[in-house]
């Protein structure tokens, strides 16, 4: 144990359970659940996948990682595109829009695993799955910036996503360049590995254009088009994006801006960690509170910046609130869960997923505690937490 309290004792057991976790989610065709059956999420969310795919990869688990792209590629549209999620057997389960940060990452991970294990003959195997998916990504360009368009991203609100939103930006133009990477391994003609690069060159020129705000000091969530033009400009922790996927390194000003703010204004003064955006009254599944995977992410940050002491404190909380080395979703006070359930029962809102959900946390232990765990376990806190263990390893060796 380290002067601040900090156990790497108990961190190696979670990344142990992390571990099983993962194995116990990937299915036998190769997909990834996003939650175990019985849970909330019994589904294959391309975002989810791609996610377990970067810690399979971490961790050299070249076979598992393998067969997770796999049945991704498998369940490609005419589009191009990944639906917004599959069922157990591969087949569109989608209820919302398609959401293009889903293909990016699948992109992005099959770019990591090719350069990972120099895996030459796979990459060539599926080249024209890569192909058909970047012109997906191309026909969303929104032309007047040149940035792309999504109706709906990472935290899945229309009235907060539609528009040129940054995750989704970002894992385009991370996927982008990696891509741009593979086709110099494979030899492929220059014009299309240079219009990789370009591409993603122009997405980060216009990130950095039109998503930073010299007012607030900060990235912005979403500048909105079309049917409603305007500006997201509440603290949301998905503005770290493009520190994330490396679009700007963790030392530019603007990164560290961007940081300070989300820290300032999301940070759980009750429960601790980092919320994924402000309160925003009857939106919140499950109550609101902070997220596990989104902490580890600021977690991230500090460990690449070398700085172990905030990075400890950030995975100190996980070590916390891990319930017998298990992460869910996120928490909340039972106050706050409380006036979920009374908001979206009287609003006719109580699907039966979200009734699987609310039941399993009135089960858990610690809700006669005062705590509402939602979804546990879920599979991206788990494989946040390899990822971030791993690269916690390497920069404090």
């Amino acid at each position: 144990m380290s002067k601040r309290g900090f156990s790497i004792k108990k961190a190696e057991q979670l990344y142990t359970q992390s571990i099983k976790v993962l194995k116990k989610v990937q299915l036998k065709n190769g997909g990834c659940l996003a939650s175990p059956i019985g849970e909330r999420y019994p589904y294959v969310y391309p975002r989810d996948n791609s996610i377990c795919i970067l810690a399979f990869i971490v961790m050299g688990l070249k076979e598992r990682a393998r067969k997770a792209i796999s049945f991704a590629f498998k369940c490609q549209l005419e589009s191009g595109a990944f639906p917004q999620r599959y069922d157990i057997h591969g087949k569109d389960a989608s209820y919302k829009p398609i959401q293009i940060d889903g293909t990016a990452l699948t992109l992005y991970a099959f770019a990591k695993y090719v350069k990972t294990f120099n895996d030459i003959a796979f990459a060539k195997s599926n080249w024209n799955i890569i192909k058909k998916a970047v012109s997906y990504i191309k026909n969303n360009i929104f032309k007047e910036k040149n940035l792309i368009f999504t109706p709906n991203s990472i935290h899945e609100f229309p009235p907060t996503e539609q528009g040129l939103e940054i995750w989704a930006n970002c894992a385009c133009c991370a996927a982008l360049k990696e891509l741009s990477e593979i086709a110099k391994l494979l030899k492929i003609k220059t014009k299309e590995k240079n219009d990789h690069n370009k591409l993603a060159c122009t997405i980060k020129n216009n990130i950095l254009k039109y998503m930073w705000n010299s007012r607030i000091k900060s990235f912005v969530k979403n500048i909105r088009i079309k049917e409603s033009s305007s500006v997201k400009l509440e603290p949301d922790v998905a503005e770290y994006a493009v520190g994330y996927f490396n679009i700007l390194q963790e030392n530019d000003e603007k990164v560290k801006l961007t940081i300070k703010r989300i820290e300032k204004t999301l940070w759980n003064k009750e429960l601790g960690g980092i919320c994924r955006y402000q309160k925003r009254e009857g939106r919140h599944n499950g109550g609101y509170g902070p997220w596990p995977h989104f902490t580890l992410m600021i977690a991230q940050y500090y460990i690449k910046l070398k700085n172990k002491k905030k990075a400890e404190k950030y995975l100190n909380w996980i070590l916390k609130i891990a319930y017998k080395n298990l992460l869910p979703e996120h928490i909340s006070t039972v106050k706050e869960f409380n006036e979920y359930l009374t908001d979206f029962t009287e609003a006719g809102l109580m699907r039966k997923d979200r009734m699987i959900m609310v039941e399993n946390a009135k089960k858990h232990p610690m809700f006669k505690k005062g705590i509402a765990y939602i979804t546990l376990p879920l599979a991206w806190p788990h494989a946040e937490f390899i990822r971030t263990w791993n690269l916690y390893k390497e920069k404090f060796k």
